[in-house]
């Protein structure tokens, strides 16, 4: 076409546009499932509807005609499928999912109307809480399949999809909120202190644990962390030593992260959620929200405590000391984070 004449280009292109537009014309309608990617769909909390009402999560799928003239009123067939799945994948169990043609939780059963000129028309994958709740960790699939239709041709290569749900995705929401509650949440020192061994800016901490030096304790210059330790007999001992944080907390589940670095413990030294104004002593763990035994599986790790807040109500989080059986005994840490559990469902 490098040399043709200009007019000669034009009729060419032309003839083209004709010719295409003729195809568009007489091609055969047809009748496909959308929303099917490449033959699977990973299933995500944020690209679904949560129905806290029906306690459903709720997938968006579809019907579409394909022609260059409208439809006339048809019928589909969708069913669900719990065999050949893709590796790795198990079937839902009975119940556990289901088809509705409206976004209010009826089980529909298998036809589909799509009316006259409805390129689109949706219908839903749902998905029950108790499903969520029965296979935790699991990964499920349910397949899904336009096996016929009342008028037009069934596009046999758009006419079914694999839903794949990793249940790890749906079991919770963590959010972490950690600016909300805790202040000074990285361990910095109080302002214009010098010394080793001094205290933590935003952080209440007990006589055991600001007498066990000099200057104060909680923060290291040494390592530019949290840190306390009594490394020699001729330093003092720390017993139910207490260095935390107090603020409101509303009733709810939540998750309370440590970066820990090193970690030499002594005894009965915790990190620990208690309600009120203080933390309580190494005798009356019990009585805390929860606790955590801080040993050495921790050093250099992460520290998790969950923990559900039983009421709206006042709370201290932080650590319990006992540094007075032996020296050499370290405790520093990088961090502290809080998150927010909720279920999908939660109101």
């Amino acid at each position: 076409m490098k040399n043709m004449p200009f007019a000669l280009l034009l009729l060419s292109l032309a003839a083209c546009k004709v010719d295409t537009l003729k195809d568009i014309k007489a091609r055969e309608p047809s009748v496909s499932l959308v929303q099917t990617g490449q033959g699977s769909v990973s299933l995500k909390p944020e690209d679904l509807s949560i129905d806290k009402t029906n306690l459903l999560v709720r997938k968006t799928l579809g019907i579409s005609y394909a022609a260059y003239r409208g439809n006339e009123t048809f019928n589909a067939t969708v069913t669900l499928s719990s065999s050949d799945m893709p590796d790795g994948y198990e079937p839902f169990a009975e119940g556990e999912c289901f088809i509705s043609t409206t976004a209010d939780g009826k089980q529909m059963n298998g036809a589909i109307t799509i009316p006259e000129g409805a390129r689109n028309t949706p219908f839903y994958f749902n998905v029950t809480k108790a499903a969520i709740d029965t296979h935790p960790g699991k990964k499920l699939a349910a397949k899904i399949r336009l096996t016929g239709v009342s008028a037009y041709k069934l596009n046999t290569q758009s006419d079914s999809v694999y839903l794949l749900m990793d249940m790890n995705d749906f079991g919770s929401l963590k959010t972490e909120v950690t600016a909300s509650y805790f202040k000074n949440a990285n361990f910095g020192p109080v302002p214009g202190a010098s010394g080793r061994f001094v205290n933590l800016a935003d952080w209440t901490a007990n006589t055991a644990v600001t007498s066990s030096r000099a200057t104060g304790a909680g923060f290291d210059n040494n390592v530019g962390k949290f840190g306390i330790e009594r490394w020699s007999s001729s330093d003092n001992p720390i017993i139910n030593g207490k260095i935390f944080q107090t603020f409101m907390l509303p009733k709810g589940k939540y998750q309370i992260d440590v970066s820990m670095a090193t970690v030499i413990p002594d005894r009965d030294t915790y990190v620990a959620v208690a309600a009120g104004a203080t933390l309580p002593d190494d005798t009356g763990i019990a009585s805390a929200i929860a606790s955590k035994l801080i040993t050495t599986e921790y050093n250099n790790g992460i520290l998790s405590l969950p923990f559900t807040n039983p009421a709206d109500q006042q709370v201290s989080a932080g650590f319990l000391l006992n540094f007075d059986q032996g020296v050499q005994k370290v405790l520093q840490a990088s961090n502290i984070k809080i998150y927010q559990i909720k279920s999908l469902f939660d109101q």
